[in-house]
């Protein structure tokens, strides 16, 4: 795949999830909005999924989030923002680093839908690119 192509990717995922926080939500990503609604409780599992992410065991760390998303009791809301959060970080890395951690691009989009789902939001018709 050109180098071109990978980056159209990265662009588009990042405006999905962008979109997806303000359409469903009504929050940007990456802003205080998003401490906010995940409360002190939960701001620990943020700060956990995106250092694992930093540190490469981005397959940790989503096995981590379908675990968080299972067993938390977190609101929908909250739950629903950090998905878009975690998805939205992993994405923000370079293909390089996305190599040396065993991950691909392209498993993210499926990898939000499914998470997604899990809290009973369909998002499919929004992730098509």
């Amino acid at each position: 795949m050109f180098i071109y192509e990978k980056d159209y990717i990265m662009r588009m995922i990042y405006g999905i999830t962008q979109m997806l926080a303000v359409i469903l939500f009504g929050k940007k990503l990456n802003s205080e909005e998003v401490f906010i609604a995940l409360g002190d409780e939960f701001r620990g599992s943020n700060d956990l999924l995106l250092e694992m992410v930093d540190k490469g065991e981005i397959n940790a760390a989503e096995d981590r989030l379908f675990d968080i998303i299972e067993t938390s009791g977190m609101a929908k809301d909250a739950l629903g923002l950090l998905i878009l959060q975690f998805y939205d970080h992993v994405n923000s890395k370079d293909d390089e680093f996305l190599a040396r951690a065993e991950f691909d691009r392209e498993e993210i989009l499926p990898g939000l839908k499914d998470a997604m789902s899990r809290i009973g939001l369909d998002v499919s018709e929004y992730t098509n690119i």
